[in-house]
């Protein structure tokens, strides 16, 4: 868990923001404070319609997270087919998925016992 745990909740912020800004859908926040062994503070999860929009998504996040609060993610999975793109910012784990992925691996089951935050889509 992040020593600092208000910078992961701002940089959770920022990238739901980014998010937003691109028309992402479904965003949800999974808070793991409290959560006993959690490597993170949050992951923030959403949908994108295409594979290009899932690129367009995690370029926006990494350009706004950069300009806010000079982090670059220290790895990134997924952007050769854009299936499933994840930004690993440490505290904060940044999931963008096309839909049949997302419902296949269905994180927020995973962690049903966690608080979650869904937030309304933006047209």
């Amino acid at each position: 868990m992040a020593k600092d745990r208000k910078a992961a909740e701002l940089l959770s912020k920022i990238a739901i923001k980014a998010i937003q800004d691109k028309v992402g859908q479904d965003i949800t926040l999974i808070d793991f404070e409290g959560i006993k062994g959690s490597l993170f503070d949050y992951y923030v999860i959403c949908t994108a319609n295409s594979p290009s929009h899932a690129d367009s998504l995690a370029e926006n996040i990494r350009k706004k997270v950069k300009e806010e609060i000079g982090l670059k993610p220290t790895k990134e999975e997924g952007l050769q087919n854009c299936q499933w793109v994840l930004l690993d910012y440490f505290d904060v784990i940044v999931h963008i998925f096309l839909p049949e992925t997302r419902e296949f691996y269905n994180i927020e089951s995973m962690w049903k016992d966690v608080k979650q935050t869904h937030f309304d889509n933006i047209d």
